[in-house]
């Protein structure tokens, strides 16, 4: 069980067991301290009892942040012989395409130049762009308050063999309020000429499933804590 858990959390497991060696110390010695002295003879029993315990409390807690990570779907590159045009007009041939939701709105862009231009919002409040280098921006997004939810992003670069490339991410429901990813043209490596948001009218409240699943976690190892130090 425990192994399975940690199997889950790869990306954390070198951080997190740099932590179980203080962490079980320091719970070790609080428990025991508790313990009636006819029982503290079996330390070294609860010593190795708790090892396990504390990696299966860091395994939890590293599938938390497993969860909270956000990530934009996967991209759908495409063509056209010309350029689209406006923010406006790219969310109706996003929409003609079947990519944005008959819902959907030019929320705003963010040009190579660093200027940020709006659309139904004046997206610069509500969203984050990093460049890491010229083809590829790390970006992320809280619309909280703004009255919408993103329903995706585009970039855009210059013309490749006389067309014009584009690339289309999506965004999943538990990341349309809140969330983080990376954009980026890597096959052909281009450079991105602007960023372009997109979302439905729409108040959203941060994932409750992922909240849920955390908690219902917790008071499982809770229970597997109990029934093992009691073993």
């Amino acid at each position: 069980m425990i192994l399975d858990l940690l199997a889950c959390v790869t990306p954390y497991t070198s951080d997190a067991f740099i932590l179980v060696n203080g962490m079980q110390k320091r719970l070790a010695r609080r428990l025991l301290s508790r313990l009636p002295k006819s029982d503290r003879t079996n330390h070294s029993i609860y010593m190795n009892k708790l090892k396990y315990l504390t990696i299966l409390l860091v395994a939890v807690a590293g599938l938390g942040l497993q969860q909270a990570q956000a990530h934009l779907l996967d991209p759908v590159q495409f063509f056209t012989a010309n350029p689209i045009g406006s923010g406006t007009s790219e969310n109706t041939f996003l929409q003609g395409q079947g990519f944005l939701p008959g819902t959907s709105q030019y929320l705003g862009k963010r040009e190579d130049s660093g200027v940020f231009e709006s659309g139904a919002i004046n997206i610069s409040q509500f969203v984050t762009v990093t460049v890491l280098n010229s083809s590829t921006w790390q970006i992320s997004w809280n619309l909280t308050g703004s009255g919408f939810t993103l329903d995706g992003v585009l970039i855009k670069d210059g013309a490749v063999n006389q067309q014009q490339l584009y690339r289309f991410y999506g965004v999943s429901a538990d990341e349309a309020l809140v969330g983080s990813g990376t954009v980026t043209f890597d096959d052909p490596v281009r450079g991105i000429s602007h960023l372009s948001f997109f979302g439905s009218p729409g108040q959203g409240v941060p994932d409750g499933g992922a909240t849920v699943m955390m908690l219902g976690a917790g008071l499982a190892a809770l229970g597997m804590v109990r029934r093992y130090l009691k073993s």
